[in-house]
């Protein structure tokens, strides 16, 4: 009976070590995004101060940042600023005022904006994900910001897991963010797709042939009709990752 319970005990012991690993393994990864207004004909200006401060003090590692020009959509001519994929714990360490961090933003970059919009954080969603490479080695993407109906999260996770299955099998990206800070009218799901140019996007990939090739005939316009039966709205836009 001792020899039990001391058996048990360092099962229990390893179990435990293995499930603190596991959850220190996997921290949330996160992104934050600000929208950012130039001046009327300081757009080049912006680009070149913003990447001259992102190799200064961004360039690689928990604090990397990179810039989105919003090209179609209701924000066009903004650009997005992004910080990420970081964690929780380097939002903490951002560099602030040390090593001129402040004060380059206030220098070069400041004068050259007309305003700031919003500021998000976006929860990677790695589970309903695929592609984030693609994403990252494209010229271009699409991103949603959608709002989905109250308690409508469990259906969407379902359309999603067919969606990123099939994107999967295409070789196209297809990811998903969660907002985990709500407002008055923001979205609770982010979602991107890649392409590398304007000319792809507007083709047929053979999605949904794929997608009833997965699951089925009709099953695309069931997904459709099930998408709108818990959507609010969506915002679209069309971004160029500037490099």
């Amino acid at each position: 009976m001792k020899k039990r319970i001391m058996l048990l005990s360092a099962f229990l012991f390893f179990a435990f070590i293995a499930f603190g690993q596991e959850k220190e393994e996997k921290k949330t990864i996160v992104v934050e995004s600000v929208y950012i207004l130039p001046k009327r004909g300081m757009a080049d200006e912006f680009e070149k101060a913003i990447k001259s401060h992102n190799e200064k003090f961004h360039p690689e590692g928990d604090h990397v940042a990179g810039l989105r020009r919003v090209d179609y959509g209701l924000k066009a001519g903004w650009y997005v600023w992004i910080m990420g994929p970081t964690t929780y714990a380097a939002l903490d360490s951002r560099p602030t005022k040390e090593n001129g961090h402040e004060e380059d933003w206030n220098k070069n970059i400041d004068p050259l904006v007309e305003k700031y919009g919003a500021v998000s954080l976006w929860n990677f969603n790695e589970k309903l994900s695929f592609g984030k490479d693609l994403v990252m080695n494209s010229k271009h993407y699409e991103a949603w910001a959608v709002d989905l109906k109250r308690g409508q999260y469990y259906r969407f996770k379902a359309i999603a897991k067919k969606l990123m299955k099939t994107s999967e099998n295409l070789g196209v990206a297809f990811l998903v963010f969660n907002n985990p800070l709500h407002t008055p009218k923001s979205a609770d799901i982010g979602l991107v797709w890649n392409f590398d140019s304007y000319e792809a996007w507007s083709q047929d990939i053979g999605f949904m042939k794929e997608f009833e090739k997965l699951y089925g005939k009709g099953s695309w316009q069931n997904m459709l009709d099930e998408w709108y039966d818990i959507l609010v709205d969506y915002n679209a836009e069309l971004r160029t990752i500037v490099k």
